[in-house]
């Protein structure tokens, strides 16, 4: 009796018309070396013409898969970025890009939960074949935890901890704050204040570049930490209440991300302020917008892209029961305006250079 041509095809289907095992359909559709060249060809013949279709589902659930990551947003605690933080933004389109083409699916997550519910929730019921983390967060014993458990583990994050054997990707956030700070000695500012929660592993590595630029210029005395969240609004505030209690103590700033040094900026130009005549800026990131804001913002660009491909390419080494191995990625000084060096830098100028390049 013929097939309802509404019913899907079944590995059966091929089998009864291949004159084989169901066994044998499935080693051919997977390119199993067990079956010779020639059966494998007409076997993959016999399924292009019936339009068979893999059921993914099923193949999950036999190999115990679920083809998706989970990707968690790990603030640690109040003041950590979001997900509507432009950086967040930016690195989960990189690595949802990243997973598509190994054939995955994201699971996202902007909510930190307890190490017992991320082992639960996540990997107990197989709704994520591994979890990358971005942000190792203030206290990072939910990751030991998860780790210990066994699950593919890769996080965005600072530095490697005593006793976290977790895969971190980075960048290298001392030599980001370094060159963030040498910088703006070079331009002659000397009282250069720090914008940043350094509970924060990767804030508390620029901070640490900062500081020891400090040290070699001679210049410890000035050093000064202002404790701020992720954004704008708080930079923004920072900067007013300092002004405030203070008056313009300082002649250069330091922001551990683009979004607390345009908020500090607004709240500098509030004031009566010039940058960056009366006061230099420099962030971190170099977030979509840094080169279009006013003034336009002089940085330290991490390589979000790469680092979102690279924790991606770590997860598979990790799905496949393989070792993966941490990785720092360098940091890059962007100059433009809003330090003082670039007085004349428009955003074109930098886009027109980038893609003279990609074609050389």
């Amino acid at each position: 009796m013929p097939k309802d041509s509404s019913s899907p095809v079944s590995m059966s289907d091929i089998a009864r018309l291949a004159g084989v095992s169901e066994s044998t359909v499935s080693r051919a559709l997977n390119n199993n070396p067990l079956i010779n060249e020639k059966t494998r060809e007409r076997i993959q013949q016999i399924a292009r013409s019936m339009n068979y279709k893999v059921n993914e589902s099923a193949r999950n659930l036999r190999l115990k898969r679920s083809h998706t990551i989970s990707v968690v947003i790990n603030t640690g605690c109040a003041g950590g970025q979001t997900f509507s933080d432009p950086f967040m933004l930016d690195m989960i389109g990189a690595i949802a890009d990243r997973l598509a083409q190994y054939k995955y699916d994201l699971l996202f997550s902007n909510s930190i939960a307890s190490s017992d519910d991320w082992h639960s929730y996540l990997m107990g019921s197989r709704r994520a074949d591994g979890v990358i983390v971005i942000g190792q967060g203030v206290d990072d014993s939910p990751l030991r935890e998860l780790q210990k458990q066994g699950d593919p583990l890769v996080v965005w994050g600072g530095t490697t901890k005593p006793g976290s054997d977790y895969c971190i990707v980075s960048s290298d956030n001392q030599l980001g704050g370094r060159q963030a700070t040498e910088h703006l000695l070079s331009l002659g500012r000397s009282k250069i204040i720090f914008l940043g929660d350094t509970a924060h592993p990767e804030i508390y590595g620029r901070y640490e570049g900062y500081s020891s630029a400090l040290a070699e210029a001679g210049l410890s005395e000035n050093e000064r930490q202002i404790e701020v969240s992720f954004s704008s609004e708080s930079g923004y505030q920072a900067i007013t209440d300092l002004i405030g209690r203070e008056g313009l103590i300082f002649d250069g700033v330091f922001a551990a991300s683009d979004s607390i040094a345009m908020g500090a900026i607004k709240a500098l130009q509030a004031l009566g302020h010039k940058v960056p005549e009366d006061v230099a800026v420099v962030g971190f990131d170099d977030i979509p917008i840094a080169p279009f804001y006013t003034p336009p913002l002089t940085t330290v660009r991490q390589n979000i892209h790469r680092a979102g491909e690279l924790m991606v390419e770590k997860m598979m080494q990790l799905v496949g029961d393989k070792t993966a191995e941490p990785e720092v990625l360098p940091t890059e000084l962007v100059v433009r305006a809003s330090c003082g060096a670039n007085p004349e830098y428009q955003p074109v100028q930098e886009f027109f250079q980038g893609s003279r390049q990609k074609r050389e």
